[in-house]
């Protein structure tokens, strides 16, 4: 029997960087690399082009080429989620084609965001997107973005047949509220996309993740928490998360630059892919590269 689109996201599920070269072209030899570090750490199901993934500064073409190389790279039997952002219906629609033909097997979408949306135009575009993409669609409320789908209306999109998934980052009270109010007879699942959140939501219920820093710079760690946890070793897992967000809030919150920008310098260091970003948004300088490795070290994080 074939294993389902539910079954799939019960895992921790990297969201890929896209590795760039200094002048902004798409890095493939990095992100074979990048693919063949995670899949070998036990990852199945990759995320590409999520907001990890630079994925609003690609051009259609790096995007398509970006899930090529990454169905070619982790082979026919890993799942491939792809990010298929726009500000427009037909926007989203022209992505998810690209994706569906690259060979993706689920999309993601957000709400369009440019527009301010009530929710009768919020729960239309996920109506319009059920009856005209051809594969399953995760639904992620992102916090940069300015739409919500509430619990209320999410129970109604989750009973059509291919809204089958919803990535919610950030909070436990909505990641609590949302359980509640989905019926558990419909072919649904809910994952969490916070790594502040992983030890709390697993307490919860919630059995899939994506991990954006985490699943590229520390995607053994990542398992091995889950793993911990399920395997009823509870104060093992809690121990495990605790040191692992340590490490990440130091990371995020003590240098000037965009989260996307450290988690790439720190993929530097460990010698998968270089630290460039899409212009204008600044790479880590040579000097905050050095602090980047004494947290490390002083974290004992093991790259």
């Amino acid at each position: 029997m074939a294993t389902s689109h539910k079954d799939r996201l019960k895992c921790v599920t990297p969201a890929l960087l896209t590795p760039l070269h200094k002048d902004g072209s798409l890095d493939e030899a990095s992100l074979k690399k990048l693919i063949n570090r995670v899949v070998s750490a036990g990852m199945k199901t990759l995320f590409m082009l999520g907001y990890t993934g630079e994925v609003r500064a690609l051009k259609k073409e790096e995007r398509q080429r970006v899930i090529e190389v990454t169905r070619a790279t982790a082979g026919p039997d890993a799942y491939i989620i792809a990010g298929c952002l726009g500000d427009s219906s037909d926007i989203i629609e022209e992505h998810c084609q690209v994706a569906y033909e690259a060979g993706a097997d689920m999309v993601l979408i957000t709400p369009t965001d440019f527009f301010h949306l009530n929710d009768t135009e919020l729960e239309g575009l996920f109506v319009r997107l059920n009856q005209t993409v051809q594969l399953p669609i995760m639904i992620y409320n992102c916090p940069e973005n300015q739409h919500y789908v509430s619990a209320e209306m999410l129970a109604r999109l989750a009973k059509l047949d291919k809204i089958q998934a919803l990535k919610q980052s950030t909070s436990t009270d909505k990641v609590q509220k949302i359980l509640l109010t989905l019926d558990p007879k419909d072919n649904f699942i809910m994952v969490s996309g916070d790594e502040f959140e992983y030890f709390p939501a697993m307490c919860l219920g919630v059995e899939g993740f994506i991990m954006g820093g985490p699943g590229n710079i520390t995607p053994k760690t990542c398992i091995d928490i889950l793993d911990a946890y399920q395997g009823g070793k509870f104060e093992e897992s809690r121990k495990m998360y605790l040191d692992f967000v340590s490490f990440y809030d130091e990371l995020y919150n003590s240098l000037p630059y965009d989260v996307i920008s450290v988690i790439k310098a720190t993929m530097e260091i460990a010698g998968v892919c270089e630290r460039w970003m899409k212009h204008p948004t600044m790479a880590v300088s040579d000097e905050d590269m050095l602090k980047i490795k004494d947290m490390i070290k002083r974290h004992n994080i093991k790259l």
